[in-house]
C-alpha cells in the first residue's frame, strides 16, 4: 500500500499544533523509520496514519489517491508500544479473532487464517492458541499483537516502539520478523528510538522536530552526517559515531551503514591489547616514587587519571571531603529552604492557593451537597463549579473526556430510578416510568456528578506533593491516638491520582479496540460491548500497577512510624485565609439555599 499526506496539521486543545505541514509520499512494499525526541509530534503522526485521530486540516491519501475513509482505512494496522493495552480476550485465538469478526470474515476461515498469523511472528499455533495473552512473556505478548494486527491483511502495519522492553534475544528475533515482513511487500511504518537496530534495514527516514519533518530520506545520509541528528535532539547510532571515529584515526575509509560493516572493517586493524601493568617486573620502589615524584608532570597515578577525567565537561570527580558534600546534599533537602521553594512556584491565580485551604473546600463542598435534596441549590452549585473551571483554564474538551465514562451509567442510573409497577404516568407495558422518580433520581444523580466534578477540580489545580502535604497536616492530631497518619494521607493521595491514570489507560484501550477493528466515534466508543471488552484488561492494569506501587513502597524502605523532609513547604498567607473565610462563606449560603428551598 503506498500512502501519502497533503499538507498535514493537527491541533492539540487550545490550539497548540502538535503536527504541522506534514506532506510524505511512502512507496509501497518499504520500510520506514519514524523518529524523534519525545514531544516531537511522532505519535500523534501515527495515530493520524493509523486512522485513529483526525487532522486539523489537510488529507490523507491510500494507494491511487483514494482519500481516506473507514473501508480504506481498515487496510491499516497499528501496534502499539504497551502490548498489555492491546489485548483483550481469555484466549491467543479470540484475541486475534476479534478483527475477522469486525471484518465479517466466515467463522470457517478464521482458524486457517489465525494459524497463518501466528506463523509469521514465531508463534506456534498449536502451542499459544489456547493460553491466556495476559499470561505470556512480554515478546510474546507483542507478537500476539503483530499477529492480530496482521491476521487482517493490511496493506499498512505501523509499529510504535516495537522494541521497547524486549531484552537483547527478544529484540533481534523481532527485527528479524519484521524484515521478513518487508521482504513479503508489506508497508512497514516504525515509530522508534532503536535507531541502532533499525537504521541499518530502513529504506526511508523521517525525523520529526517540534512537529515538522527536519529530514526526509535515505539512512546513510544520516550517519554521515551526524548533525541532522543532533539537531533533532537524537544521538547517532553507537556503530556511525565509533566508525567516524574510526575514520579520523585512519583505520577506515568510509563510515559504515551497519554494525557488521564496522567490525568487518576493524577487523583488517586489530587494536594493542591494554597494558595492565605499567612497571615492569622487577622495577624497584625507588624508582616507582621517581617516577611520581613532583617533579615528573608525565606520570600520574590511576586514581589521579580517574579524578580528573571528564567527558567533554559533563563529568567531573568531587574531591571535597565527605562531610562538606553531605552538609551540601541537606542543605539543598532541609526544609524551609528558599532555594527549593524558589523550584516549587506557586500556580496563578486561586489554583496557587495553599492545599489546606483547598482541602477545606473539597471538604465543605462535599458535606454540603451531600445534604442538598432540591433543583435550585444544586443548580447554584453547578454553576460555582463551572465558573471555577474556566477560571483555572479547564477546557471543556478535557472536562468531557473525564466525565464520558460516567454520562452513559448514570443517565442508566437515572431511567432505573423512574421505573415503577404502579405509576401511571408513562406505560411501558408492565413497567412504566413515574415522574416524581424520574426528579428525585434526577436530583440524585446530579448530586453525585457535582461531587464528581469537585473532586476533578481538585485533583485538577492541585499536584501531588501540595495535596498529600496538606492532607497529612490536617489529620496530624490523630498520631497522638496512635494512628499512622502517613498510611491515609499516602493512600489518599495515590486514590485522588489514580483516577486520571485511569482515564488514560481507558484512552490507551480504546485506541487499540480501534486499531484492530470499527473505527468507533462519539457514544458509540462506550457500548455495551466495547465496554466489555476492556474491562478485563482495564482491571488486570489497575491490579499490576498497584502491585507496582506496593513494590516501590517497600522497595524504598517506606516506614509510616518514622518522620520525613517533606518535598513541599506549606506556606499559608493573607491570601489563603481570606480564600478560607470566603470558603466557610460559600458554603453557608449554600446550606442555608438548601434548608430553605
Amino acid at each position: 500500500m503506498r500512502i501519502r499526506t497533503e499538507h498535514l496539521f493537527f491541533c492539540y486543545e487550545g490550539g497548540r499544533p502538535a503536527v504541522q505541514d506534514i506532506s510524505l509520499d511512502i512507496p509501497t512494499g518499504t520500510l520506514t523509520v519514524l523518529c524523534g525526541v519525545n514531544g516531537s509530534g511522532k505519535s500523534t503522526l501515527l495515530r493520524l496514519l493509523a486512522d485513529l485521530a483526525q487532522p486539523s486540516s489537510g488529507q490523507i491519501l491510500y494507494d491511487h489517491g483514494k482519500k481516506t475513509d473507514y473501508k480504506t482505512a481498515e487496510a491499516v494496522s497499528m501496534v502499539f508500544q504497551q502490548p498489555e493495552t492491546q489485548l483483550f480476550a481469555g484466549t491467543v485465538h479470540k484475541d486475534i479473532e476479534y478483527g475477522l469478526m469486525e471484518r465479517g470474515v466466515s467463522k470457517e476461515k478464521r482458524t486457517e487464517i489465525i494459524a497463518g498469523a501466528l506463523a509469521k511472528t514465531g508463534l506456534a499455533y498449536d502451542e499459544f492458541a489456547g493460553r491466556s495473552p495476559f499470561l505470556l512473556s512480554g515478546g510474546e505478548k507483542r507478537r500476539v499483537c503483530i499477529a492480530g494486527a496482521l491476521a487482517v491483511q493490511p496493506g499498512l502495519l505501523i509499529l510504535d516502539e516495537p522494541t521497547a522492553g524486549l531484552d537483547p534475544q527478544a529484540a533481534q528475533a523481532l527485527l528479524e520478523m519484521v524484515q521478513q515482513l518487508r521482504s513479503s511487500g508489506l508497508t512497514l511504518i516504525i515509530g522508534t528510538h532503536d535507531l541502532d537496530s533499525f537504521l541499518p534495514v530502513a529504506d526511508k527516514v523521517i525525523v520529526m522536530k517540534q512537529g515538522a519533518i527536519h529530514y526526509n530520506g535515505p539512512a546513510p545520509a544520516l550517519t554521515a552526517d551526524p548533525g541532522l541528528l543532533a539537531d533533532a535532539g537524537l544521538t547517532p547510532p553507537v556503530y556511525a559515531s565509533m566508525g567516524r571515529r574510526a575514520v579520523q584515526h585512519g583505520l577506515l575509509e568510509a563510515v559504515p551503514d551497519n554494525l557488521e560493516e564496522l567490525l568487518i572493517g576493524l577487523e583488517k586493524h586489530p587494536l594493542p591489547m591494554p597494558q595492565t601493568d605499567r612497571w615492569p617486573a622487577g622495577t624497584g620502589a625507588s624508582a616507582r616514587s621517581s617516577a611520581m615524584s613532583p617533579g615528573n608532570q608525565n606520570t600520574k597515578t590511576s586514581e589521579q587519571h580517574s579524578a580528573e577525567y571528564s567527558l567533554k565537561g559533563t563529568w567531573k570527580r568531587d574531591h571535597s571531603p565527605r562531610s562538606s558534600r553531605t552538609e551540601r546534599v541537606q542543605t539543598i533537602i532541609r526544609p524551609g529552604n528558599p532555594r527549593l521553594e524558589q523550584n516549587t512556584p506557586r500556580r496563578p491565580g486561586w489554583q496557587g492557593l495553599d492545599p489546606r485551604a483547598k482541602w477545606l473546600g473539597m471538604i465543605l463542598g462535599s458535606l454540603v451537597l451531600l445534604g442538598m435534596n432540591t433543583l435550585l441549590p444544586l443548580l447554584l452549585t453547578a454553576g460555582l463549579l463551572a465558573g471555577l473551571a474556566a477560571s483555572a483554564r479547564i477546557s471543556w474538551r478535557r472536562a468531557f473526556r473525564f466525565f464520558r465514562p460516567f454520562l452513559l451509567m448514570f443517565l442508566f442510573l437515572w431511567l432505573l430510578s423512574g421505573l415503577s409497577w404502579s405509576s401511571p404516568d408513562f406505560a411501558l407495558g408492565p413497567l412504566s416510568l413515574s415522574y416524581a422518580g424520574l426528579v428525585r433520581g434526577g436530583i440524585n444523580v446530579l448530586r453525585f456528578l457535582l461531587l464528581i466534578a469537585l473532586g476533578f477540580l481538585f485533583t485538577e489545580t492541585t499536584t501531588g506533593a501540595p495535596l498529600r502535604e496538606g492532607l497529612e497536616w490536617g489529620i496530624a492530631p490523630l498520631r497522638t491516638l496512635g494512628i499512622r497518619t502517613r498510611n491515609w494521607s499516602l493512600a489518599v493521595s495515590v486514590t485522588l491520582q489514580f483516577v486520571p491514570w485511569i482515564l488514560g489507560k481507558l484512552a490507551q484501550l480504546q485506541l487499540a479496540l480501534g486499531s484492530r477493528g470499527r473505527r468507533a466515534r462519539g457514544v458509540a466508543r462506550w457500548s455495551p460491548r466495547q465496554i466489555a471488552l476492556i474491562i478485563v484488561p482495564l482491571l488486570i492494569l489497575v491490579l499490576g500497577m498497584g502491585d507496582e506501587l506496593a513494590t516501590a513502597v517497600e522497595s524504598r524502605g517506606y516506614d509510616p512510624a518514622k518522620q520525613r523532609t517533606p518535598v513541599y513547604q506549606l506556606r499559608w498567607s493573607r491570601r489563603d485565609t481570606l480564600a478560607a473565610l470566603g470558603i466557610l462563606a460559600v458554603a453557608a449560603m449554600l446550606w442555608w439555599v438548601a434548608r430553605i428551598s
